[in-house]
């Protein structure tokens, strides 16, 4: 198909470009979209046209606030979804010569072992296992400093967490959008 005429050419978010053509024999223009790897004779025709510009210049693409709005948002999501994960993860921390493993799940299976201290229902040769997988035996009271040592780890890592998650949010809100992707603003 011979190509007779191409107008409002705008360039798309992904390279392609929106246009209308006029084929020869067509009775108007049909809406079209040009890609560059088309396979198809007459798309490989329509964007070799385009390219050259034999009938224009082809509008940039611009985004719209709603469309910067919306990639902040994934973006937030994005990080909000990396916080959680960080802050349900783990944490290394040393207490009494030891490195243990800390975080949640590790409180979690803490708190009833001190319970059972306080109480003095442990089992006799109770062990608590380090984070190289040595078994340490330790009293009431090194169980309950461990607790609090875990806990300030955790406090730690958490705040850690917390001033990257606000630095990722500020650098989304002073992102600017440039064809191809998002790219760093000023502010």
């Amino acid at each position: 198909m011979k190509i007779i005429d191409i107008k409002a050419m705008k360039y798309l978010e992904d390279g392609s470009v929106s246009c209308e053509v006029m084929f020869e024999g067509a009775s108007g223009y049909i809406p079209y979209r040009a890609v560059e790897n088309d396979s198809a004779a007459t798309g490989r025709a329509v964007w070799i046209s385009l390219m050259r510009g034999e009938f224009g210049e082809i509008s940039p693409f611009t985004v719209t606030l709603d469309m910067l709005a919306t990639a902040r948002e994934v973006k937030k999501q994005e990080i909000n979804a990396w916080r959680d994960k960080q802050e349900n993860g783990s944490v290394i921390f040393e207490f009494n010569g030891h490195a243990w493993d800390g975080g949640k799940a590790s409180q979690s299976r803490l708190s009833p072992v001190i319970a059972a201290a306080q109480a003095g229902t442990l089992p006799p040769g109770f062990f608590w296992t380090d984070a190289d997988n040595h078994d340490v035996e330790l009293t009431t009271e090194e169980l309950v400093q461990l607790a609090g040592a875990m806990t300030q780890a955790m406090v730690v890592e958490g705040f850690r967490i917390h001033e990257r998650q606000r630095q990722m949010k500020e650098e989304v809100a002073v992102l600017q959008y440039i064809p191809g992707g998002m790219a760093g603003g000023g502010k």
